[in-house]
């Protein structure tokens, strides 16, 4: 199925204008017009000084652009984290139809229920974990549907089809004791999928992680960009289009980047201020957000990185095999608003003098850069400030740790 993300959005101009920074295995970040990406992640950029090609990416992200936070209307969320504004339109036993938003309704493309995690018909409420498996009204009924009903019933069970009825949704479901029954999507705010069901397998190679303008997140294989257009697959088969200024980042996954939140710490050490403590997160917050920074731009939401709380300690294995280690540090901007934290990098045991770190306070953010060549072990401290432990909620985005350039 071939589908056509059309530029629709009214505040896509001032995107599409702002030239992309480029993070690659070399250490310096040139910024420039895209000119072409190819399939190998070799991308060509074009500045006042001519045309330049950089192979190794990991990362292109708009000059001057926030990340867009994560959707909070109606949208689709699959198995392997991807977000999708939108609407459901209907489907069948195996597929959902689903139109993204930035379509406007006018296209659509079957995605396979083993794909999805859940489906929103509604906006979702404010403190809703990241995970559908966290959603307190799902996460002990691991082996069924959960239907989710504009009344706040939640009833489980399994659900046998999804069709539609006058353009609207509608559910087939079997409730567990019951029979199947049709319920309208206009009595559902959202589905969580059985994830026993659930069937999804990472690339073998690298891939990429689209942020749009509306926050969606996309990945696709196979990405190429030429002439002002994004090609790629979808992680489920379908063959995706979209114009580049409708494109705010590109991560490049399994490729020239190692992220922290994708390896096991070495060693642990937590303690709260007065005991306890807040346990550390992969790609959230500790209080199971969003990951989230105050930055020049404004406030972004990542996709990738760790969420910490002092007094916490990480030690990471790596081996000697790395070149670089990269972040952004902060504290949280809800969560850390108005705290203050100690942060610390050591390599081998050793404090590396790194800009911006020491103590953080709100709205402080440190990008750190160093160098790890033959570094065998990597700790990341948060200490408490002169406050103790209140509001020291410090986020480390995009935290990840870069191979040698080829």
């Amino acid at each position: 199925m071939y589908w056509l993300l059309l530029l629709l959005a009214p505040d896509a101009a001032p995107v599409a204008k702002s030239p992309f920074v480029v993070v690659s295995v070399a250490a310096d970040r040139p910024t420039g017009r895209l000119v072409q990406l190819t399939s190998d992640f070799e991308v060509t950029i074009a500045s006042r000084t001519g045309e330049t090609k950089i192979r190794g990416v990991v990362s292109l992200r708009r000059e001057s652009i926030a990340l867009p936070a994560f959707p909070v209307g109606p949208q689709l969320i699959l198995a392997n984290g991807d977000r999708i504004a939108g609407n459901l339109l209907g489907g069948n036993r195996n597929a959902l139809r689903f139109a993204p938003a930035i379509l406007g309704n006018r296209r659509e493309w079957a995605v396979p229920l083993s794909s999805a995690s859940a489906i929103w018909l509604t906006d979702t409420p404010a403190d809703t974990p990241l995970d559908p498996a966290r959603y307190p009204w799902a996460e002990e009924k691991r082996n069924r549907d959960v239907l989710r009903l504009r009344n706040g019933d939640t009833p489980n069970g399994v659900l046998v089809a999804v069709g539609s009825d006058d353009g609207m949704p509608t559910f087939q479901f079997r409730p567990d004791g019951g029979e199947v029954r049709d319920v309208s999507g206009n009595d559902v705010a959202a589905v969580v999928f059985n994830p026993v069901l659930t069937r999804f397998r990472p690339p073998k190679g690298p891939f990429a992680r689209v942020v749009l303008i509306d926050g969606s997140r996309l990945s696709l294989i196979n990405l190429t960009i030429a002439a002002d257009t994004v090609r790629g697959e979808t992680l489920f088969g379908s063959k995706a289009e979209l114009p580049l200024g409708s494109v705010v980042a590109i991560d490049v996954m399994q490729g020239e980047a190692t992220y922290l939140s994708d390896l096991k710490p070495k060693k642990v050490e937590q303690a709260g201020f007065l005991g306890g403590g807040w346990a550390w997160t992969a790609n959230r917050t500790v209080a199971d957000q969003a990951l989230r920074l105050q930055t020049a731009s404004g406030v972004s939401t990542f996709d990738k990185g760790l969420g910490t709380h002092a007094r916490t300690t990480l030690t990471y294995d790596l081996g000697g095999k790395y070149q670089r280690f990269e972040s952004h540090v902060g504290l949280d901007p809800d969560a850390g608003n108005r705290g203050q934290a100690i942060v610390r990098v050591r390599a081998d045991g050793k404090e590396l003098t790194l800009p911006g770190l020491g103590l953080l306070t709100a709205n402080k953010l440190a990008t750190l850069s160093a160098d790890v060549k033959g570094v065998k072990e990597l700790t990341l401290e948060v200490d408490f400030g002169p406050a103790g432990g209140v509001r020291a909620a410090v986020n480390w985005a995009d935290a990840r740790l870069v191979n040698e350039a080829k």
